[in-house]
């Protein structure tokens, strides 16, 4: 399955608030455990600009680069490399789109580019085919209830 995936969901926020946790709260609820290269106690920080790295931070304070932001448009749009754990050689890309409903916001997750991994492409994207599911209804969760800072 090397095609991109694509995971859509509506979430009861409006879209400053549903782009802002997905990106500035990202540590409030991406489920670290099992989906981070440095463990359930470590910190994620997402950045608020092109060209910043999404980062890892364990207990001990080293990190892990999971990927770059490409693209930063607040409310609207973001897309990024990803290769939590991997070389940035072989990055995949990310792409996020926030489209306000009256039900709330759409988000449109677009994650593709799996060729560049050769050999492992059809098993690595499907891995992510049901990780994403997981990682979405984590953020789905998160926007029903308050993030309390």
């Amino acid at each position: 399955m090397n095609d991109p995936i694509n995971k859509t969901l509506t979430v009861p926020l409006n879209a400053i608030d549903a782009f802002a946790l997905f990106t500035k709260d990202m540590d409030t609820w991406w489920p670290k455990d099992p989906f981070s290269v440095k463990g359930a106690n470590s910190k994620v920080t997402f950045p608020d600009h092109k060209n910043g790295d999404i980062i890892e931070t364990a207990e001990d304070g080293t990190v892990n680069i999971w990927g770059t932001l490409i693209a930063y448009e607040p409310r609207k749009y973001l897309a990024f490399s990803w290769h939590p754990g991997r070389d940035p050689e072989e990055a995949t890309k990310v792409t996020v789109a926030f489209t306000e409903t009256e039900d709330g916001t759409r988000c449109d997750l677009t994650h593709g580019g799996f060729d560049i991994l050769g050999d492992t492409a059809d098993a690595v994207s499907t891995s992510y085919l049901r990780g994403w599911d997981m990682v979405l209804g984590c953020y789905a969760s998160a926007a029903k209830m308050p993030v309390v800072a």
